[in-house]
């Protein structure tokens, strides 16, 4: 015969300890939950940064194959949607490109001394932020 001693020596789990447990899995389950989205946007901010750095670039050669003649001073580009479709991916992108003569201390001046600053910047929104931010690359060309 099983004595009643038996029953009461037997440890499990109380209520209350199924509970508190329940909670703290609860807990760290929703904590992991909510870092995938910002790790999303974390990611999409990355290929933002990169895109931008890639349409810079283009512009850049695009002008830098014109040969030092060809590129004309002032506003190339004044600030403006790189595509009219929204469902093209470049529809997210501005871009604005001046072009100014420098001397050689790279300060800007009004004539021709053979150097020339050709500044390019791409204008996206910040997934994370949700403002503007902008990525811009100048470089110089000169005469041959």
């Amino acid at each position: 015969m099983v004595s009643r001693r038996y029953f009461y020596n037997r440890r499990g789990f109380s209520l209350i300890e199924i509970m508190v447990a329940f909670t703290i899995l609860a807990v760290a389950f929703i904590g992991l939950v909510q870092a995938f989205p910002f790790g999303l946007a974390i990611n999409k901010e990355a290929e933002n940064t990169t895109e931008a750095s890639y349409l810079v670039q283009d512009k850049i050669e695009e002008l830098n194959s014109l040969g030092y003649g060809n590129v004309n001073v002032g506003i190339i580009e004044a600030k403006h949607r790189l595509s009219d479709d929204p469902s093209n991916y470049l529809y997210n992108y501005e871009r604005e490109t001046i072009v100014n003569y420098v001397d050689g201390s790279l300060n800007e001046v009004g004539e021709d001394q053979g150097i020339k600053k050709m500044s390019v910047t791409i204008y996206f929104i910040n997934a994370i932020s949700k403002t503007e931010k902008s990525y811009n690359i100048a470089t110089i060309i000169s005469e041959k």
